[in-house]
């Protein structure tokens, strides 16, 4: 009797399969899917023979019932499925176990897996990996992209440009302002007054326009100084 009950707690996956009334495929996918884990079976790695009663509480367990109901089978979730021994002399063996494939019936295959529309994917270890090696993928690619736009002169860093156009600018004013002595001896010519008098006022008009160029300046500056941003095209 032991021998009996241990052959009906330890089944092949074969067995176990038809002993929940779903294909063999369908134990495989189970097992992919962690439906059924280490424990379910007699030997690590989910090899060696099933141990029953685990196994079917672990289906019952995890398995989505949208994925029941789209391959169209009833699963089995209980042990206590009795045996045609127990079964009274008037009970035909082929009626208690209609499952059973005949020698020349076809076995049958596990439809297509079809999640329920509510039902949350399994985010796996691989899923995880898979998406960090994408996140070094493209974080690699950036680096690349700046250091290439840097050496073709295409990027730069914000204080060099920024020391660059003021030094541009410093030297476009001593320039104009540098000016202002032959400008005023053209002007002073030009409407016969007094050179002395003409620079006087270019330099105080040229000193105003400063100023107010300044404040505007500053005001353009403040409004921008958090957008510091560069482009950089990856395609």
């Amino acid at each position: 009797m032991d021998t009996m009950q241990s052959a009906q707690e330890h089944q092949t996956q074969a067995d176990f399969a038809r002993h929940m009334g779903v294909s063999r495929a369908a134990v495989s996918q189970w097992k992919s899917r962690d439906i059924l884990q280490d424990d379910a079976f007699t030997q690590p790695g989910k090899k060696g023979k099933v141990v029953v009663s685990v196994a079917v509480e672990q289906v019952r367990r995890n398995r989505d019932i949208g994925q029941a109901l789209s391959n169209g089978i009833e699963t089995r979730t209980s042990t206590d499925t009795a045996s045609t021994a127990d079964l009274p002399d008037e009970v035909p063996t082929e009626e208690v176990q209609p499952e059973l494939p005949t020698a020349s019936a076809a076995p049958v295959q596990a439809e297509p897996t079809v999640a329920a529309p509510g039902a949350a994917k399994k985010d796996t270890v691989e899923d995880q990996l898979k998406r960090a090696k994408l996140e070094q993928q493209l974080r690699t690619n950036r680096i690349q992209a700046s250091e290439e736009a840097l050496r073709q002169g295409m990027l730069v860093a914000a204080d060099d440009a920024r020391e660059q156009m003021t030094r541009v600018a410093s030297m476009m004013l001593q320039i104009f302002e540098g000016s202002l002595p032959e400008l005023s001896k053209t002007i002073a010519a030009q409407f016969d007054v007094s050179q002395r008098d003409v620079l006087h006022l270019l330099r105080a008009e040229f000193k105003k326009v400063r100023a107010s160029a300044s404040e505007k300046e500053k005001a353009r500056t403040a409004a921008v100084a958090s957008e510091k941003n560069a482009e950089i095209e990856l395609g």
